[in-house]
């Protein structure tokens, strides 16, 4: 028998053969799985910002790319998004307390959207804070696309 590897979701120890074995190839053979949906991701990293625009198009969303938290409050308020992915560890305004700004916005005031922790942090290591902020989930980096894309989708129904 193979080595088996296990993680933490939703509280409870699951097996990769059980979500990610399955769940990717499902992914994997849908290009229109986030059609027409709108991200903003706000991330320091250039590399990490190419990295998600060119896994969430390949699925159909459109997405927009803010390199500082500064700029993406501006994009958030300037376009139209269904949800964010925000970096947690970013110079000069870090993701919490550019949570916390984007929902003091009349945009959000009005159109209350899923804020998701897009982070290298362990959950364990900032569970606590995006409870305290009001993140809506988390998705950690490296990420698997399937993980990406059905993490967005549950939160965006979750919000309807």
């Amino acid at each position: 028998m193979g080595a088996r590897s296990y993680f933490l979701l939703n509280d409870e120890i699951t097996s990769t053969d059980e979500v990610f074995v399955d769940k990717s190839q499902e992914v994997s053979g849908n290009a229109d799985l986030l059609k027409g949906v709108k991200i903003l991701v706000i991330d320091d990293n250039p590399i990490n910002l190419s990295v998600a625009e060119k896994t969430l198009s390949k699925f159909g969303a459109v997405s927009y790319k803010s390199y500082s938290a500064k700029d993406g409050i501006k994009q958030f308020v300037s376009n139209q998004v269904d949800i964010v992915l925000m970096d947690l560890h970013m110079p000069l305004i870090d993701g919490f307390e550019a949570t916390k700004l984007i929902k003091q916005t009349k945009e959000f005031q009005n159109n209350p959207i899923p804020i998701l922790a897009y982070t290298t942090y362990s959950y364990s290591e900032v569970k606590e804070a995006i409870k305290k902020y009001g993140l809506d989930g988390y998705i950690g980096k490296p990420f698997t696309q399937a993980h990406v894309v059905e993490t967005i989708i549950a939160s965006i129904q979750k919000k309807k």
